[in-house]
């Protein structure tokens, strides 16, 4: 299995990860609940037919109470039910999943992938199998969903062995009907891997697109905006005190653990999920929380929410991709979180004989009482 989305452009070779200092810990409160594991979205993503397993999951809100799924590298319609596994590699480099208003029976998800030639992943910016794209997030306006799609090379066969592959793009998709309408070139954004998240705000007639760059381990995070009635319009980046079209002069908004971030807005609060700095097994399994009254910060204090269970004789998986589903909230007022594993890499054993246990490289649900992150919310 290869390297996940939630690196993008912004993995630097060489780095080792170290241990965050000290936070508080609030993933349980006698008041305000805990956070658990979500029965039904394990559930959703066990599946036998279509999609199977990936990294990603991404969600984009559609206006008729759907979610779209955005998934990186997947394995497709490979299940064996005798053995329970699948191919050690997958066969796309990025899916979709057509998920109807919460309705968490995955038979009545539909998986869309690409027609070929070569390899069928959805979004494909070029003919040539030696780039392809990892989708990051979305947003639906009017009867089109934009989806930031980065721009990647094949370089050789190793785990890391991949980078730019020129301009990142948008791709067009018409809704319902999902037809790829179009890829068009966004513009040059300084290295700085946008795409992690996106926050259509009606009131203010924006979509806030947030993007991170790994300064050491610690990950730099940076806003920009486009309209929402011109989402082909160049991209105003916050400079420090206004928006700014000039990218050279963009500045920080906050930092994170990790290069793995994610910002959603509930109510009047913006969260800020990350998760511990990771690029294999046995080095992460804290997932962070923080928030602000607005899109450009300041955002509070990194606090932990919740440290992943999942182990393999004594190890712990190589963990990252953390997203936060703003459009799922249930009756109890808790958030759905989602995180992805990619195996255990060194630590233990996955692929044996040529197969591999899916569940290995299957997103995980967890649900967030929102009262945890803040009481007023």
């Amino acid at each position: 299995m290869l390297c996940p989305a939630l690196l993008l452009l912004g993995f630097n070779k060489g780095v080792s990860p170290r241990k965050p200092s000290a936070q508080k810990h609030i993933a349980t409160n006698p008041f305000f609940g805990k956070v658990y594991k979500d029965t039904n979205v394990t559930r959703f993503f066990n599946r036998s037919q279509g999609w199977i397993a990936s990294d990603g999951a991404l969600t984009v809100p559609l206006t008729d109470g759907g979610s779209l799924w955005l998934m990186g590298d997947s394995h497709f319609s490979d299940f064996d039910p005798n053995t329970g596994t699948v191919p050690c590699l997958f066969q796309v480099r990025n899916c979709v999943l057509l998920q109807p208003h919460n309705d968490w029976n995955w038979m009545h998800t539909s998986t869309f992938i690409g027609n070929g030639p070569g390899i069928r992943s959805y979004f494909k910016l070029n003919p040539s199998d030696t780039y392809f794209s990892w989708p990051g997030a979305g947003v639906q306006i009017a009867d089109t969903i934009y989806v930031f799609c980065s721009n990647l090379k094949k370089r050789d066969n190793t785990t890391f062995g991949w980078g730019s592959g020129g301009t990142d793009m948008w791709a067009k998709i018409i809704y319902p009907e999902m037809r790829m309408a179009a890829y068009s070139p966004l513009q040059d954004f300084n290295n700085i891997a946008f795409g992690f998240s996106m926050v259509k705000n009606q009131h203010e007639g924006y979509v806030y697109v947030f993007g991170c760059k790994l300064s050491g381990v610690k990950g730099k995070l940076y806003v920009a905006r486009f309209p929402i009635k011109n989402p082909n319009e160049k991209w105003a980046f916050w400079d420090g005190s206004t928006w700014n079209k000039d990218i050279s002069k963009i500045t920080s908004i906050g930092e994170a653990p990790s290069n793995s971030v994610n910002i959603c807005k509930i109510k009047n609060k913006y969260l800020l999920f990350t998760s511990q700095f990771s690029v294999g097994c046995d080095q992460g399994k804290d997932i962070y929380v923080a928030e602000a009254n607005s899109p450009t910060g300041p955002f509070s204090s990194q606090r932990v929410i919740y440290t992943i269970p999942d182990n393999k004789n004594g190890h712990s998986p190589f963990f990252y991709g953390v997203f936060a589903h703003s459009e799922d909230v249930n009756s109890k007022d808790e958030l759905l979180v989602t995180y992805d594993i990619n195996g255990y890499g060194k630590c233990a054993t996955d692929c044996i004989n040529g197969r591999s246990d899916p569940n290995v490289y299957r997103p995980r649900g967890i649900r967030v009482p929102l009262k945890l992150i803040d009481p007023a919310l």
